[in-house]
């Protein structure tokens, strides 16, 4: 479908992101604000051979959701091995800590921008405490109007860098024929303004009433721009994803 063609993957150059966590950020994530401690639990941030890639969220002991593209190269799924995850603090350059993954399971129908979500088995369990939380999943659509919060370490605009410290925005359900027909199983979201998530943001919650709603999947043109931005729906994916974690205990 040609509107395939304007859809990109929130992803971007590891080197480039990687290097620019040592250096300040504007405060937003595309017109978004500074995270507290403990105001997002369950936000992490995916690391791969020691360089920032994407974002996720935990949902279990030893469970986190991110998007099926944050662990694969093409088609071939990534070294688990070589992942690591950041949770329990905002900074990523100060406290938290860090877990190792034992295995990487995207969705088995991933491709051309369908089914982009990934689950992650940690190596050890989270220890849980008011920094390192899970969140729950939602098992219902949103009506369009809906707000859901969004957050994450990535770009701050597409020539900006991303960010070393956790930011979010407020962004609402919309009905979008571009989203909507790149993917089924889509929550499509936008808000007036420059505000949206970008690149590095993959993976990242999406959140409503405290429950997880959608998994960042992919911007439209640039970051913050005139589409709306495409996030995995969670509540569709709700039996793969128990199916998942009650193999991988």
């Amino acid at each position: 479908m040609v509107r395939r063609s304007i859809a990109v993957c929130l992803l971007y150059a590891l080197a480039v992101i990687g290097s620019a966590l040592s250096s300040p950020a504007g405060n937003r994530i595309v017109g978004g604000q500074l995270a507290e401690d403990a105001q997002m639990p369950y936000q992490i941030a995916l690391f791969y051979e020691d360089k920032f890639r994407c974002g996720g969220s935990i949902i279990g002991a030893r469970h986190v959701l991110t998007a099926a593209h944050c662990v694969l190269d093409g088609d071939k799924v990534l070294d688990a091995a070589r992942f690591s995850v950041h949770a329990g603090s905002v900074d990523l350059n100060a406290g938290g800590r860090r877990y190792e993954v034992e295995e990487v399971i995207p969705h088995e129908q991933y491709g051309f921008f369908q089914h982009d979500i990934a689950l992650l088995q940690m190596r050890g369990r989270f220890r849980f405490d008011e920094h390192i939380r899970p969140i729950e999943l939602m098992n219902k659509e949103l009506p369009v109007g809906s707000p859901v919060v969004i957050s994450g370490y990535g770009r701050v605009a597409d020539d900006k860098p991303s960010s070393p410290v956790l930011l979010y925005t407020t962004m609402f359900v919309v009905e979008d024929t571009v989203c909507s027909d790149i993917a089924a199983n889509l929550i499509c979201i936008d808000r007036p303004g420059n505000y949206g998530a970008c690149n590095g943001d993959s993976g990242g919650p999406a959140v409503h009433a405290g429950k997880l709603v959608g998994v960042a999947n992919f911007i439209i043109d640039r970051c913050g721009g005139d589409h709306p931005d495409g996030y995995a729906k969670v509540s569709f994916y709700l039996d793969w994803i128990r199916k998942i974690q009650q193999s991988h205990p």
